[in-house]
């Protein structure tokens, strides 16, 4: 399910799902909100690789674009680093921390499903 290449990460997803930049425009020019799903990651981490690979999946089935963020790379929120660092790799839904360590694919189903209405 996962795919062990860091280095492919997010580059494409399941049906043509893609990870995004916020604030990047689209291709009308309008800005692009940004993705519903982050994946809060730290280079050459394999547990990583794992749960980005599950969430690319899960998205590209949902038709959900996901952001993968490494929260040591260059301006990267340092807030983000603070909360989460100790426990990375973690998957956010609108905000909200729905895996750590490890990512159920019914749990990302449920939560994006449960979002979704709100929207």
């Amino acid at each position: 399910m996962a795919d062990e290449r860091s280095d492919e990460r997010a580059t494409t997803s399941v049906d043509g799902a893609t990870g995004g930049r916020p604030g990047a425009e689209t291709p009308t020019g309008e800005p692009e909100r940004d993705p519903r799903v982050v994946v809060l990651v730290r280079a050459h981490c394999r547990t990583c690789d794992r749960m980005e690979g599950v969430v690319r999946e899960i998205c590209g089935l949902a038709g959900e674009e996901h952001l993968v963020v490494d929260v040591d790379g260059p301006g990267v929120d340092p807030e983000w680093r603070a909360e989460y660092g100790d426990r990375i790799p973690v998957t956010l839904v609108d905000g909200v921390e729905v895996g750590s360590w490890r990512l159920e694919p019914d749990d990302l189903v449920r939560a994006l499903a449960a979002g979704g209405e709100q929207r």
